[in-house]
């Protein structure tokens, strides 16, 4: 398929919607460093002192006061720039956040561009910049790891098409913000097969393969180096202790929640671990769900191969960016996480995008439908966002939201602690416990509350517990005889 005739695109356009995009997260300047972002960036000597910044490729992202694992150096790199630049800032983090959404707006209308009439990628893009599917990773400081990697598979797609040989460059920078990266290849090739108006050159297209595969060689190697032994990634609570099919009928379940959040977005969460999402040991409603979304994604994909490209290789693209946080091949440190739905959604404005150009569809309906859309994501993406305020706003947002989350409970207790309440946090702990009592960092902070209560017997039991917990998974992975 030859790629679509292209009209002249006025410059304010795609810069109107990277303005979209910012303006929808204005609000997220007013948020603090929340989870995560206080070990990556507020304990992790890399970040904090820039000039060292350099051993991030030689190092985990996590820093070894938590034991280390994964590898994300140019995340670090990033944040350690802010430091240097802003120093303890969170105002400033979220503004670079914000900056590079916006710029992959602008990348996202880039390949709307190349693969539908204009009418379409400005819905494409315009839905993207709004989507409030990208709250936790634009919202979230530690969630511009995302948005880097998603603008390096973008931006190495639209070099690919172009058969330049700065498509494995910017393959390495998306490997080294986020290892879910490695799906690039496989993207590039599905557009390729699929004939779309971002296929490579077929006189470049066997060198360029070779150079992806060589890049993705050396980050693995270069990865296994820096971690050294450290696990690539912790394991969700959800599949802890599930067998294999336990686990394939639990990710069949959590199907359904990919395609409303990604579709319907109005519902969100901020956990999916215990007991917002449970193992599934038996063939229920959200199994079978889950089983009929894949077989349509399947059958429809296969039926437009031929005859529209271009949709087949946009609905392609968001099962296959799912891949690597799916928990089918590796089990990964969450069953499911909102942030993750950053680079798979592109694929569903595509589509969106797609429909609307449609000649079937009136064109001033499609407008219309369109902006109606794109107000109500707005909406809630603006209101989303405080949601990562601080610590205290996550634990309140997610423990009236779902009671019945370990982790929201367990969060309400450090906020507790930390404020100086040890008696709420212990009780808070207790209900995270209770719900679910095999978190081995959960028992160990529990223990020290419950030790600076008095109560010593329960804080060695509940570390005794930790710790046979720790064996009996060690064991289970052959890890001690």
């Amino acid at each position: 398929m030859t790629a679509l005739p292209s009209s002249p695109v006025p410059v304010w356009l795609p810069l109107a919607l990277v303005a979209l995009g910012i303006v929808a997260y204005a609000n997220a300047l007013g948020n603090g460093f929340v989870l995560d972002d206080r070990g990556i960036i507020l304990q992790h000597p890399l970040v904090q002192h820039p000039g060292t910044v350099w051993r991030a490729f030689a190092s985990p992202y996590w820093p070894e006061s938590v034991g280390g694992g994964q590898y994300r150096p140019l995340g670090l790199l990033s944040f350690a720039l802010d430091w240097r630049l802003a120093a303890n800032s969170p105002a400033w983090f979220h503004g670079v956040n914000v900056l590079w959404h916006g710029g992959v707006v602008a990348l996202v209308f880039a390949v709307a561009r190349k693969l539908l009439p204009l009418a379409g990628a400005i819905v494409a893009a315009g839905l993207f910049a709004v989507h409030p599917v990208h709250v936790e990773a634009v919202a979230n400081v530690v969630g511009r790891l995302e948005l880097m990697a998603a603008a390096g598979v973008l931006a190495t797609l639209l070099l690919h098409a172009r058969g330049s040989w700065w498509a494995p460059v910017t393959l390495a920078a998306a490997l080294l913000s986020k290892e879910h990266a490695v799906m690039t290849p496989f993207l590039l090739a599905l557009f390729d097969l699929t004939r779309s108006p971002l296929q490579a050159p077929a006189a470049r297209r066997r060198k360029l393969y070779g150079a992806y595969a060589a890049t993705v060689a050396l980050w693995a190697v270069v990865m296994l180096l820096a971690l050294r032994g450290t696990s690539l990634s912790t394991t969700s609570a959800v599949y802890a202790d599930s067998g294999l099919v336990t686990r394939l009928l639990t990710v069949l379940s959590v199907v359904p929640h990919y395609a409303r959040l990604l579709v319907a977005p109005w519902r969100l969460s901020a956990d999916y671990e215990p007991d917002v999402l449970q193992p599934v040991a038996g063939v229920t409603a959200s199994v079978l769900l889950g089983i009929v979304i894949v077989l349509a994604t399947l059958i429809i994909t296969v039926r437009t191969w031929r005859r529209e490209p271009v949709l087949a290789a946009c609905i392609a693209l968001v099962p296959l960016t799912l891949a690597p946080v799916s928990n089918v091949a590796m089990v990964t440190g969450v069953a499911l996480a909102e942030r993750t739905l950053y680079l798979p959604s592109v694929g569903v404005v595509l589509i969106v995008g797609w429909l609307m150009s449609r000649p079937v569809v009136p064109l001033r309906t499609a407008a219309i439908a369109a902006t109606l859309l794109g107000a109500v994501f707005s909406v809630r993406t603006w209101t989303r966002t405080p949601v990562w305020r601080d610590a205290r706003a996550f634990a309140i947002t997610l423990v009236e939201e779902h009671p019945e989350s370990y982790r929201g409970h367990w969060v309400a207790g450090r906020v507790l602690g930390s404020s100086g309440d040890t008696q709420a946090a212990a009780r808070e702990l207790g209900i995270a416990r209770r719900i679910y009592g095999r978190d081995v960092q959960l028992l160990r902070e529990s223990a020290n509350v419950i030790a600076t209560l008095g109560d010593t017997s329960h804080a060695i039991a509940l570390r005794d517990s930790a710790a046979q917990i720790e064996r009996q998974r060690d064991m289970s992975v052959g890890l001690t005889p």
